[in-house]
């Protein structure tokens, strides 16, 4: 069974259609009226004229979808028009002009459609010029930032083949930019740097580190930020100072080899200052001390020798000892300590009995130097020194062992004793025979001070004879 509208339905249809229908014939021809025109269209007179769509064929839905797609247009062709700007303040027709047209063709493709009303295809064709205009700018950023690299590249290579032309196209991309105005700024001297810098280097080659210096210090004043011209600079500095260095060392090696301890110092310190922390001053400064010290042990070697020769074996033995407690590790000065201080014993020994002979009145020690007589005569290649005082101890030796007649006076009134020996009484003179040695004679006296005679007896006869009296009276 079929449904059939009534009258009273069917009026109210008719009425909703009507309103739909001056509703889009107000988005038709009333909207245009309060939406900017595209950029690109160039006179609205001459484009064709769209039919307008009737109401009766235009739905809602698609009014309202032409209304947004009107709308997208105009907010994609803003984007445009400040990214179209942009891009020819970046001299863009220096760099993509071919691409830049091509988007903006793109935009007029755009344009025309917008005019026919096919709004969604116009949209298309500012969304691609969109992304045409968006990948030039990131392009443009990448051909600055190249430009810059470029630029700065050919200065430090002193490239003006490079650096102008790199330097000219950032300039027109942004002469506002601080480092394309540095790198302007660079250009502009590098003619007169290269000259610098050449020449510099051209000095370094011939050893001219002064001149060499100055024409860097030059190239660095007119472009402080050079790395070349500054490698330059530290590279002539380093010479110079290296030079004076290697000066003062030759002078102070000079002087070490010559012996003059102090001036070789001088220099080393000289060449310390030049380059403080350097390790080869350090060593140079120790080399000066041990040759110094090697030098002392020589010269006091070289004494001590000369006292063995003499046969001063106590002093030659003193150097030993004293160059030994400085430094035990001295083989030379230990070697010759044990025979030096071996002489110097026999020496010493033989010394005392020449300068005391009665000592040799007592047996022990008469053995004893008869002990060192044998010792002394052991010595091969005996010196002067040693042959007198063998023979000095031989001849007292003997004399220990032989009597001497000794003659005593007095004055028949005084008691005379021989301490240990005798006791003599009263006489005028009298004799008898003693060994070497000392004695004492006293003699005493009623009402007289006592007297007391001491004399010695070396084996030798004496040359008068020994008087005893008391003859100061007392009181």
């Amino acid at each position: 069974m079929t449904r059939t509208s009534s009258p009273s339905q069917s009026k109210p249809q008719k009425i909703i259609l009507i309103v739909l229908g001056m509703a889009l014939l107000g988005t038709v021809f009333l909207l245009p009226q309060f939406v900017t025109e595209p950029w690109f269209v160039n006179d609205v007179a001459e484009q064709e004229i769209v039919p307008t769509p009737s109401a009766e064929t235009v739905p809602p839905s698609t009014a309202a979808e032409l209304k947004r797609y009107r709308q997208e247009s105009q907010t994609v062709l803003a984007e445009i028009v400040m990214m179209r700007d942009r891009l020819r303040e970046r001299s863009v027709e220096l760099w993509g002009e071919a691409d830049f047209q091509q988007a903006l063709d793109r935009v007029e493709s755009g344009d025309e459609e917008y005019s026919y009303g096919n709004y969604e295809a116009s949209l298309r064709n500012y969304r691609e010029a969109r992304e045409q205009l968006a990948q030039l700018e990131e392009l443009g950023r990448q051909k600055l930032e190249q430009a810059k690299a470029d630029g700065v590249a050919a200065v430090e290579a002193l490239n003006p083949n490079v650096a102008v032309p790199a330097q000219e196209l950032a300039s027109a991309m942004a002469p506002e930019d601080p480092a394309v105005q540095e790198l302007a700024a660079r250009v502009a001297t590098l003619e007169d740097v290269a000259r610098h810098i050449e020449a510099g280097d051209d000095a370094l080659i011939r050893d001219r580190y002064d001149a060499a210096r100055s024409e860097f210090e030059k190239a660095l004043a007119l472009d402080p930020r050079h790395q070349r011209a500054a490698d330059g600079l530290a590279q002539a500095r380093n010479e110079i100072t290296g030079s004076a260095f290697r000066r003062q060392m030759s002078e102070g090696f000079a002087a070490l080899e010559r012996g003059e301890y102090e001036a070789a110092r001088a220099a080393f310190g000289r060449a310390g200052e030049i380059q403080p922390g350097n390790p080869a001053v350090s060593q140079a400064r120790s080399q000066v001390d041990n040759r110094e010290s090697q030098g002392f042990v020589n010269v006091k070697l070289a004494r001590a020798a000369e006292l063995e020769s003499n046969e001063q074996w106590a002093e030659a033995l003193s150097i030993y000892g004293t160059l030994l407690e400085e430094d035990p590790s001295l083989a030379d000065a230990r070697a010759r300590l044990i025979p030096a201080r071996v002489r110097a014993g026999l020496d010493e020994q033989l010394s005392g009995y020449v300068e005391e002979p009665l000592r040799l009145s007592n047996k022990a020690e008469y053995q004893k130097a008869q002990t060192t007589l044998a010792d002394a005569k052991g010595i091969a290649n005996s010196g002067p020194r040693l042959r007198q005082q063998i023979g000095e101890l031989e001849t007292l030796l003997e004399r220990a062992t032989s009597p001497v007649n000794v003659t005593f006076r007095s004055d028949n009134q005084t008691h005379v004793v021989l301490y240990r020996v005798a006791e003599l009484g009263r006489f005028e003179q009298t004799s008898m025979t003693l060994r070497p040695g000392r004695y004492v004679a006293a003699g005493t006296r009623t009402g007289y001070r006592d007297v007391r005679v001491e004399f010695t007896i070396t084996g030798e006869p004496l040359d008068q004879p020994i008087e005893v009296r008391c003859e100061e009276p007392i009181g």
